[in-house]
């Protein structure tokens, strides 16, 4: 086997949604499993943002003479945007019926339930997940 053989990168990837305790899939009303998209860390669109931000705290240190002056409520604040402009699409039950995808209701998902947060996070470690 050489390294050709192993996968080809794709630039997104379904994360089924699982109960915070028992580990078992989340469905919706028509049984389907909730499922959200992302752009992962190859894709040009995760790069983009990553580049996007990366860039603001470069010319914020260069402003400063070369200090970078973060603070954790900076970096928690970045973290959350990389994930919300990184979700693609979503197939999920929130109360009755599938929720409209916007990133501003990923971004009150992402924030009220961090157990979601949490398990989007995770998949972006996992190279397996974007791999076809």
């Amino acid at each position: 086997m050489g390294l050709n053989d192993i996968g080809v990168v794709k630039d997104t990837t379904d994360v089924e949604l699982v109960h915070p305790k028992t580990g078992e899939v989340l469905t919706n009303d028509d049984g389907s499993p909730m499922v959200i998209t992302v752009h992962g860390p190859y894709s040009s669109h995760y790069k983009s943002v990553s580049h996007s931000q990366q860039n603001k705290r470069l010319m914020k240190a260069q402003r400063m003479g070369g200090k970078m002056n973060l603070t954790a409520e900076e970096l928690e604040a970045s973290s959350l945007d990389l994930l919300v402009k990184c979700t693609a699409d979503w197939k999920i039950t929130l109360d009755k019926g599938l929720e409209t995808f916007s990133e501003d209701k990923v971004r009150e998902v992402y924030t009220k339930m961090p157990w979601v947060r949490d398990q989007i996070d995770a998949v972006f470690g996992d190279t397996r997940a974007f791999l076809d």
